[in-house]
């Protein structure tokens, strides 16, 4: 009898233990470790470049293999990120330098003796308002934008819709509208901003705007006859700020507007007011 019991105390211990146990365990707490993103720690980097004359944010970025937001993340750049001639510009470590800068450096201005690589650049960097670098002397510290005065933009100019927004014929895109209007026609500010680029260095688009506006938006007014503001100036919706021409690449007086947030162009239908 004595056996059995000691068999069965024996028995009976595991038992209890193992009730006990299931009872008072708890799962270890969870740790969920998150990796900084680069805003937060700051893209590491080891080399820098030099911008030279004809420079854009987006070809240093295109040319070195890296996406224009990471260049513009690690350097703190703004829309519509403009560059000073000598400027350094931080690169990340993983980045390379591509033969593309030279291959701009042609013999005369004969077309085929541009590489199809130049052609290719410069094709896609008609999609990215990012004006050449401008001499140190033109870069003045913006003022901040002041306050919108509404949550649609003005219609910048009284004309025909030319071209809307979106994919063309041949490969192409648009990336704001094309409106027709005599030559001389009054071109508006679209909001309250701030003139972050006067000038025409950015071929194609002949004399242009490009207007900083609370918020981190930005207007481009392109192909004008004559630009009224200065860079730095601070416009109000429905000034008037250039007058409608035929500059740059198009055989028609013209307007070329854009609407952009950071460095992404948005449909102009789908955020402008006639009033």
């Amino acid at each position: 009898m004595v056996a059995k019991w000691r068999r069965m105390f024996f028995l009976f211990i595991p038992v209890v233990m193992l009730m006990i146990l299931t009872g008072c365990w708890r799962p270890p707490p969870l740790y969920v470790y998150s990796i900084p993103s680069a805003d937060a720690v700051g893209p590491s980097f080891s080399i820098e470049y030099t911008v030279q004359e004809g420079d854009t944010a987006y070809r240093i970025a295109n040319c070195h293999g890296i996406e224009l937001e990471h260049l513009v993340s690690l350097n703190k750049l703004e829309a519509p990120y403009l560059i000073r001639i000598g400027q350094k510009i931080r690169l990340p470590n993983d980045s390379r330098r591509s033969n593309c800068f030279k291959s701009l450096e042609t013999v005369g201005t004969d077309s085929n003796n541009i590489s199809e690589q130049a052609r290719n650049d410069d094709f896609s960097e008609q999609y990215v308002i990012s004006p050449p670098a401008l001499p140190a002397s033109k870069i003045a510290e913006l003022k901040t934008p002041p306050g919108r005065s509404g949550s649609k933009f003005l219609w910048p100019v009284e004309g025909t819709l030319l071209s809307k927004f979106g994919p063309k014929p041949g490969n192409l895109r648009n990336d704001g509208i094309n409106i027709l209007a005599p030559i001389g026609s009054p071109v508006r500010a679209a909001e309250n901003g701030v003139v972050a680029y006067a000038g025409n260095e950015l071929r194609g688009y002949g004399n242009m705007l490009l207007v900083r506006h609370d918020g981190g938006w930005i207007t481009a007014y392109a192909h004008n006859s004559e630009l009224l503001v200065e860079r730095g100036a601070i416009v109000v919706r429905g000034e008037v700020i250039a007058k409608v021409g035929q500059s740059g690449n198009v055989d028609k007086p013209q307007t070329h507007f854009e609407i952009r947030l950071g460095d992404k162009a948005v449909d102009p239908f789908d955020h402008l007011t006639r009033q």
